[in-house]
């Protein structure tokens, strides 16, 4: 067998928000109290086990044929055309790490190969996930979203994520619609 190689492919990204049904009509009723003081203020709940606004972008990897992540980089580059060199490295597959001038933050990413979502990371309201291929071939996008949800919760918040307790919205991409 040829030596696998790390190359994903986007699938799909969704915006997810949540919020759970026995603390919804208090999360109403405190907004609700907040909004008639005038003010400029506004409120923005923080992500937590309670409520929850992510975008959820999901990457298919073939594990037979290709390396699964196990780190993630935030490197600075230098460009003097920093648009040119965006247009040209649009397919970052081919990326050299040798264009990075200087790393500024590295994640170790728990892989889990026996399951259907292998890997996710977080970065502030994002989470990046890496599905299985074999796996998920027959799901959709909200079964691949819960089954995010659910490892996410385990993961970040030390709880099981129970679709039945939550209100949970989907919010496709707007290009998703002129497909």
């Amino acid at each position: 067998m040829s030596e696998r190689r790390l190359k994903m492919r986007f699938l799909d990204g969704v915006n997810v928000t949540y919020v759970k049904k026995s603390e919804k009509e208090k999360l109403k009723r405190f907004i609700s109290e907040v909004s008639k003081f005038d003010t400029t203020l506004s409120f923005q709940p923080l992500n937590s086990p309670v409520y929850g606004s992510y975008r959820v972008e999901l990457y298919e990897i073939d594990e037979e044929r290709e390396k699964i992540p196990a780190i993630k980089l935030t490197v600075f580059v230098s460009a003097s055309d920093p648009i040119d060199w965006l247009m040209k490295h649009d397919d970052q597959v081919n990326m050299s790490l040798d264009e990075a001038v200087h790393v500024v933050d590295t994640e170790i990413l728990e892989i889990s190969e026996k399951e259907n979502i292998l890997s996710l990371s977080l970065e502030q309201h994002k989470i990046y996930a890496f599905v299985s291929k074999t796996r998920t071939a027959n799901m959709s996008l909200r079964e691949m979203v819960l089954e995010v949800l659910k490892k996410f919760f385990r993961e970040e918040f030390g709880i099981e994520f129970s679709e039945e307790e939550y209100e949970l919205e989907l919010h496709p991409e707007l290009s998703d619609y002129f497909l």
